[in-house]
Order: C-alpha cells, then sequence, then structure tokens
C-alpha cells in the first residue's frame, strides 16, 4: 500500500480513480535457507521484475545488528558512528570557514569602500574631459569634490588625529575654530600660505598651517594610501574568494558523509523499531543476530480489453495547462527551468516545459483532484514541502517510464529519450491502469553458537493492487519526497535550508523580511475545482439509485461515474482489471519466490 493513498477513491468517487486490493492478493512467505541464499533470491527478483518492464522502487530501509554479532557490528554499527565524528570534524570546518570568511569580508568592505572614492574622483575627471555642456561641467565637478572631501574626512579622522596634542586640526580648533571647514574646501593646487590667506580670507598663521596639512594630505593620499590600498585589496579579495570556495568545497565534500551516514539507517531510531527489538523473542546481548528490512514498490501499466490497446513509443505534446498546472504553477516551474539553464543543459522535455508544454500521458489532466487531495498528505508524512517543481517532476518520472532508449528526430532536433528505470527494449502500454507490488523484505541472519549461520526472511504481507495513473503519480510523489527528505537533511545540518518548512536561506529571508528581500515564491496550490451544476446533481442521482438498487439486486454505476477511468466494478474492474493485476503481478512473484525457495512443483 501507499503510505498516503487510502483504499477509498473507488468507493468515494467512483471513476476518480482505482486503488483496489485483490482479496487474494495478499500473502504471507517465511522463507529459510543458508547464509546468502535468500539474499540472492531478493536481487534476482528484482533482476526479474525489471526485465519484464516494472519500475522499481526502495521506499523503506533500516537495520538492526546485535553487538555480539561483531564482525557484522563493526562493518555496520561502528562504521555509522565512524562517519558521525566525520560529520562533526566537517561542520567544525564549515564553521571555522565562514567565521574567517566573515573576518575578512569585514575588511574587504572597509577597502572597498575607499576605493570607491578614489572611483568617484576618477569618474569625475574622465567625465570633465568630455564634458560639453555646462550641466555636465557642473556634475564632474561635484563628483571630484564629494570623493575628494571625504578622503579628507578619513584623513582628518584616522590619520591627521594621531600627529599629536596642538598638532592634530581636531586639537588647535580652538585657536581657529574654522580651521576645519577651510581644510575641506582646499584643493591641491593650495600649497602655498599667502594664496591660500588672500584666497579664502584668512589670517596667514591659519595659511601657513593649512598648506603644511595640504601638502600631508597629498602625500598621504598619492604616495601612502592609495598604492598600499589597491595592493591590500588585491590580497583580501585574493582570500575572501580562497575563504568563499573553501565553504562551498568542505560543505560539498561533506555531503556524500552525510548521505552515508543517513542510508544506515539504525531501525532502533524509530519508535516503531524500538518496541520491536523490545518484544522480540531475540537476545541482543547474548545471540548474534542481524535484522534489516526493505521495502519495494513495483508498478507495471496493462492494458485492459477493449481500452487503450495501441502500444505506443511516442508521446503527444500538450499545452502544460492542458495537464493540470494552474498558470501560476506553469510561470514558477518555467522560471526554475530557465534558472537552471545557467548552470546545466536541460532535458529535450525540460526545455518543452519552458515553451508551455509537456508530454501527454494515457488521461489528461493527469495533475487531477486525487493528486492534489493527497499532496498536503505526502507533505505531512514526509515532513517536505512539496513545489510545483516537484509536482512536475514526479509527473516527468511516469513520462519517463513510457519511453525507450532511443534517438529520434523530431522538428531537426536529435534526442534521446531515457528511462533509467526499465530495462532497454521494454516497451510499456499506453494505458493509465497499473499492476502495483508492495513487498516487504525483512530478513534476519543468525549466527548459532555452534558457528553456523542462517537467514530468514518473514515477507509479511506482500499485497497486490490495482492502480490509476493518478494514483501511480502520488506514489511517484512519495518516491521524491523521501529522495527530498534526505536531501533536505543534509542541506538542514549544512545550513542551507532552514525554518520551519525547511525553505532556502534565501526563500527564509524572503519570508521573514519581504519589504528587505522580496516577496517569497507562491505555495502549491493543492486544492482542485469544486464541480458544480449538471455534474454535482447527475452524481446525487447516482448515488441515490446507487443506495435504492442495492435491495432490488440493481446497479447504476454509470450514473456514479466521476472521472475518466473504469467505474463498473462488477462488470470490469472485478472480472478484467483483478484478473490481470493476479496474472501479470501477485501470482509470478508468489510462484518465482516459491520456485527459488526450492518448493517442490511450482514453476514460473
Amino acid at each position: 500500500m501507499s503510505n498516503v493513498v487510502k483504499r477509498d477513491i473507488f468507493d468515494r468517487d467512483p471513476g476518480m480513480g482505482i486503488n483496489a486490493n485483490n482479496f487474494e492478493g495478499e500473502i504471507t512467505l517465511d522463507l529459510t535457507g543458508p547464509l546468502g541464499s535468500l539474499s540472492g533470491i531478493f536481487y534476482s527478483l528484482m533482476f526479474e521484475l525489471g526485465r519484464r518492464g516494472f519500475a522499481i522502487f526502495k521506499i523503506e530501509e533500516s537495520i538492526d545488528v546485535s553487538p555480539v554479532f561483531k564482525q557484522y557490528y563493526d562493518l555496520t554499527i561502528q562504521q555509522k558512528q565512524a562517519l558521525e565524528a566525520q560529520v562533526k570534524v566537517g561542520l567544525g570546518q564549515i564553521a571555522t570557514a565562514i567565521h574567517d570568511y566573515e573576518l575578512v569580508s569585514h575588511d574587504l568592505r572597509k577597502y572597498k569602500e575607499y576605493l570607491d572614492y578614489f572611483t568617484k574622483i576618477e569618474q569625475g575627471k574622465e567625465l570633465l574631459k568630455s564634458a560639453k555642456k555646462k550641466e555636465e561641467r557642473e556634475k564632474a565637478e561635484q563628483m571630484i569634490k564629494e570623493g575628494m572631501q571625504t578622503l579628507r574626512s578619513v584623513f582628518i579622522d584616522q590619520v591627521d588625529a594621531y600627529t599629536g596634542e596642538g598638532i592634530s586640526l581636531r586639537t588647535i580648533t580652538s585657536r581657529w575654530p574654522t580651521i576645519i571647514v577651510d581644510f575641506m574646501r582646499l584643493d591641491d593646487k593650495d600649497v602655498d600660505q599667502k594664496k591660500i590667506a588672500e584666497k579664502y580670507g584668512i589670517s596667514e598663521a591659519e595659511a601657513s598651517v593649512l598648506a603644511t596639512k595640504n601638502k600631508l594630505f597629498i602625500e598621504w593620499r598619492d604616495v601612502l594610501f592609495k598604492p598600499t590600498l589597491i595592493q591590500r585589496y588585491q590580497h583580501i579579495l585574493r582570500l575572501a574568494e580562497a575563504r568563499k570556495t573553501s565553504i562551498r568545497e568542505y560543505t560539498e565534500m561533506l555531503k556524500p558523509v552525510i548521505a552515508r551516514y543517513k542510508i544506515i539507517n539504525d531501525a532502533l531510531s524509530s519508535a516503531g523499531g524500538r518496541i520491536g527489538a523490545w518484544r522480540g523473542f531475540f537476545q541482543p546481548a547474548s545471540q548474534a543476530f542481524s535484522m534489516d528490512r526493505t521495502r519495494i514498490w513495483a508498478f507495471l501499466p496493462f492494458g485492459p480489453v477493449e481500452k487503450y490497446k495501441v502500444t505506443r513509443d511516442y508521446l503527444d505534446e500538450i499545452p502544460a495547462k492542458q495537464a493540470g498546472f494552474s498558470k501560476i504553477e506553469i510561470d514558477q516551474i518555467r522560471e526554475f527551468l530557465n534558472r537552471e539553464k545557467e548552470s546545466r543543459t536541460l532535458s529535450y522535455y525540460e526545455e518543452l516545459f519552458t515553451r508551455g508544454l509537456v508530454a501527454a500521458l494515457p488521461v489528461e489532466p493527469s495533475i487531477d483532484d486525487i493528486v492534489r487531495e493527497y499532496t498536503p498528505q505526502v507533505e505531512k508524512f514526509y515532513g517536505v514541502r512539496i513545489t510545483p517543481i516537484d509536482l512536475f517532476a514526479a509527473r516527468q518520472r511516469l513520462v519517463n517510464l513510457f519511453l525507450r532508449k532511443a534517438m529520434e528526430t523530431r522538428g531537426g532536433v536529435a534526442y534521446r529519450r531515457i528511462s533509467d528505470y526499465i530495462a532497454p527494449g521494454v516497451t510499456w502500454q499506453f494505458s493509465p491502469y497499473y499492476v502495483f507490488l508492495d513487498i516487504p523484505w525483512p530478513r534476519t541472519v543468525i549466527k548459532l553458537p555452534n558457528g553456523s549461520e542462517m537467514e530468514d526472511v518473514m515477507i509479511e504481507n506482500m499485497t497486490v493492487q490495482g492502480r490509476t495513473q493518478n494514483v501511480i503519480i502520488v506514489c511517484l510523489l512519495e518516491v521524491l519526497a523521501r529522495e527530498k527528505q534526505l536531501e533536505n537533511y543534509i542541506s538542514q545540518l549544512v545550513g542551507e535550508i532552514g525554518g520551519s518548512e525547511l525553505m532556502p536561506i534565501e526563500e527564509l529571508a524572503k519570508e521573514q523580511y519581504p519589504e528587505i528581500f522580496g516577496k517569497p515564491s507562491p505555495k502549491l496550490i493543492t486544492g482542485g475545482d469544486i464541480k458544480k451544476g449538471i455534474k454535482k446533481f447527475k452524481w446525487f442521482l447516482g448515488d441515490l439509485f446507487e443506495s435504492l438498487g442495492r435491495n432490488w439486486g440493481i446497479h447504476f454505476d454509470w450514473l456514479r461515474a466521476r472521472g475518466p477511468y473504469e467505474f463498473a466494478m462488477d462488470d470490469r474492474i472485478a472480472e478484467l482489471f483483478q484478473l490481470e493485476t493476479m496474472m501479470q503481478g501477485y501470482l509470478f512473484v508468489v510462484r518465482y519466490l516459491q520456485n527459488k525457495g526450492g518448493v517442490p512443483g511450482i514453476r514460473v
């Protein structure tokens, strides 16, 4: 079963979707064999499912090893502890690199501020050379004046102020109150005390001090400050870029370590795993054993009689709106894909979406009310935020599964259609109906005191369902959400995302301060349109007649049909669909496991 999709889709909304469990399609199998034999059967089954065209996804995984099983324990749990230590060291390196970068950035900002003053002066001089109009000359002179006065202020505050009592301009204002203002009015030509006294109408004593200070300022600016500033800015800029790169590299180097740490999922990390270990008959303190659990989803489309009989090796292209995406979602996905163009080459179908088109699936709209109804439940169950980009990615995964590995040419452009999940040459039927297998594989390895080892697999219980395209898209959304869980865990640990909704730091800043950082990206619209008018009246009549007809043995499914899928429970779903799911999925897997397990007389 899906972790979020319930079995009541057909009963509640006939024709909107099917998630039908066969009554006979559940089984518990207990296989026991020598060490390695059942692991071989598992991988053999996975390869065989792939050869038959099934899409295969791992949806759960955990492990628990008794410390007494030292060899295995050292390879797993202790390895996870070693990885944990590496993660702590890596996080410390990132924190140190960020701290160093902030210190360097502080100096860099200060030097940049000084260089901006010189830049303003040089721009003013260039503009003055080419100025032809009075307004242009006045603007250029003003730029030069503003830049120069700022540098004079820096000289007064950070150089002249430390020349000593009674010598610095600040300490002789008691004698000449306007001396700082007069100094700010000087230009580079004012170096003669008599000319300064005549030009600004001040005493020769004050003019002598100003001439001396102006010569010192010009020497400081051109000989000491500017060359040193240029040299230091280059050095600090180099150091800042190195620190910025080290933050990025330390982060990228740490991500694989975190992934390895997280992938070793200790069963005792969850409440259910701890309770199971506590109640189990195994003795972890004295018995050498290990328990690992894997859960597999596998699905394959099938074509019911008289519907979707044609097998296709290409898909039509339709507007994204027709596939069920809203205008806001289309704009958001386009914006995301256009940003992605800057760092990687988009696939054919990603490029197609930038033009507002998608590959058509057997039933459209594929993003329908069922998908949108269960999207919030996927978010809640997996603790991730589902965006329109994720919705597009889940749908595109199903599109990819319909495509063979082949070179095609369309519109003069050659491109490769690639499916990463099915074997080359296996073509899916162009149908919205699927055989869906849910295969739990809990394996127990036991090492007895006499040295013998054995393994046991208790499959409890394996199920098969008949599902429609929209339910499969929800399942793929779950697969994507599980993958996103891992990426979110890694990104949160290294500080790339944050907040209660685990959004990128840029988006978090926008949400907290939209006036400064801009409005955050719109959230996914998860509610479908409310159907009105004649459709609601038809459904009301259908439900009424169906409830009355149960007493007469008459069915009114045709009045209850509310969507594009099958709605005739007795005539088609029970007699045709469930037969297909049993034959193509359930019986094959059960007999395959029995045959490989050595049950006499069983043939696949």
